[in-house]
């Protein structure tokens, strides 16, 4: 792109010589259009609904125990097998004071989560609770007949039943924009998941009947124990914490490899003396160090397959952010190669000597700063959507090659006038500078800005 016009208002031009409206005219643009487009809301107040909500799971839960009676004729003598015979009770009761329970805190879960309701997200509601309250029921039965098919497929019903609802409420919250944006979109299948694994397991556990009735209950109680593992090795994910110290072991270059899922990225040129890479990580961190000659190379990669069915997380709530703040050494020359999923990335390299850099990600926003007095850096780009910014800093040259299929290209042509080929750029003094960049990108769909 070059400017049409002189002064700070200077308009941009792109390659065909059209012009380009400015980033703030597009977003104002956008965010127009999301006004009249977007979803009409529907006044519903969640705060009585999640109030009515709470006291139907707590009448539930309390009708559950007066189903744990001694008989009033019972004398002191017979007490003892009085409580023997109580035992299938108590523990239909438990296991249906756990059904309650979780679908009580599955549904506080997804409610936080609801920034807005609809009268359909209402009835959804209405039809989870009918289901709930049916429980008490249906426990009372099993718990009178804890060996017959009939009650025990009755009340696995009655937890399918409640599962599906939850599912369908779920699904209409993320399908019809009532979820806060702020979640993580990880979140939304990783629930449906969760909802779903319960009730085919129980409707599937009807059929141990014909085998042993023993293993539906010793199933159910394992589902629980199952799902409660789960929960707990998530949020130990969630809240590691990894130390990534790697010592310089007085190397003369160094190579740093990065492979970094969803999350955010973040790199500063300030290690300390004696380090290569310093800093904190979210989760668990694989490292692993070699070395060839004078040059020391190291590997980072996120860990996401430690615990128990934690390698993809597909039904827990709490999901691992995996955000790394990095720092690495500006004492010698750096090569840093990183492969990111989506997520954000801000990458200061202007106090290193960083020669060449290289990144491949999905959808990501990016914020580089090239290094300052590095002499020559070369620089490799590939991202799919998203934005990316690149700062050249003042005294160093550029040659850059650009290309992109759907994104809007912003060149400072200024210092790096436009050259005969598409998508290039050049500074005048670029063969003589002592401190020049080599910049190679390539980008899908956003906006990519080079100062």
């Amino acid at each position: 792109m070059r400017p049409c016009g002189t002064g700070s208002g200077a308009a941009w031009l792109d390659g065909r010589g059209t012009r380009a409206s400015s980033l703030a005219d597009r977003l104002g643009a956008e965010q127009a259009m999301a006004v009249q487009t977007g979803p009409r809301e529907t006044i519903v107040d969640l705060v009585r609904l999640k109030a009515l909500t709470d006291g139907v799971y707590a009448i539930a839960l309390t009708l559950l125990v007066l189903e744990i009676r001694i008989p009033e004729n019972t004398l002191v003598g017979e007490l003892p097998n009085t409580l023997v015979e109580l035992a299938p009770r108590v523990l239909i009761y438990l296991i249906s004071f756990f059904v309650i329970g979780g679908a009580w805190g599955s549904h506080q879960r997804m409610f936080s989560q609801i920034r807005r309701g609809d009268g359909l997200l209402v009835w959804f509601n209405f039809l989870s609770l009918l289901f709930v309250t049916l429980v008490p029921a249906s426990a009372a039965l099993v718990g009178r007949f804890p060996a017959e098919f009939i009650a025990i497929a009755c009340f696995a019903a009655d937890v399918v039943l409640i599962q599906l609802s939850a599912l369908w409420l779920w699904r209409h919250a993320g399908k019809h924009g009532l979820l806060h944006p702020s979640l993580d979109p990880r979140v939304v299948p990783a629930v449906g998941h969760r909802l779903i694994l319960i009730g085919v397991f129980f409707g599937l556990s009807v059929a141990l009947v014909l085998v042993n009735t023993i293993l539906v209950y010793v199933g159910w109680i394992g589902l629980f124990v199952l799902v409660f593992t789960t929960d707990w090795l998530s949020w130990r994910q969630v809240i590691k914490t990894t130390r990534v110290a790697i010592p310089l072991d007085a190397a003369a270059r160094g190579l740093i490899e990065i492979l970094h899922p969803a999350g955010q990225l973040t790199m500063l040129s300030n290690a300390p003396d004696g380090a290569l890479v310093e800093g904190a990580c979210s989760g668990n961190v694989d490292s692993h160090i070699s070395r060839e000659g004078q040059c020391l190379k190291t590997r980072l990669a996120a860990d996401t397959g430690r615990g128990i069915l934690s390698w993809r997380y597909t039904w827990a709530w709490e999901m691992p952010a995996f955000d790394w703040n990095l720092r690495v050494s500006p004492r010698i020359p750096l090569t840093v190669q990183i492969r990111k999923g989506a997520g954000e990335l801000d990458l200061d390299f202007t106090q290193s000597c960083l020669t060449d850099f290289r990144l491949e990600t999905g959808n990501s926003a990016i914020v580089v700063r090239l290094p300052a007095a590095a002499g020559q850096t070369v620089v490799h780009i590939e991202a799919g959507t998203g934005s990316l910014a690149i700062h050249i800093p003042s005294g160093v040259a550029a040659r850059i090659n650009a290309y992109t299929i759907q994104a809007s290209l912003e060149v400072d042509v200024i210092r790096f006038p436009v050259m005969e080929e598409p998508g290039a750029y050049c500074s005048r003094d670029y063969e003589g500078a002592t401190h020049r960049a080599e910049i190679d990108l390539k980008m899908g769909v956003g906006l990519v800005s080079i100062t």
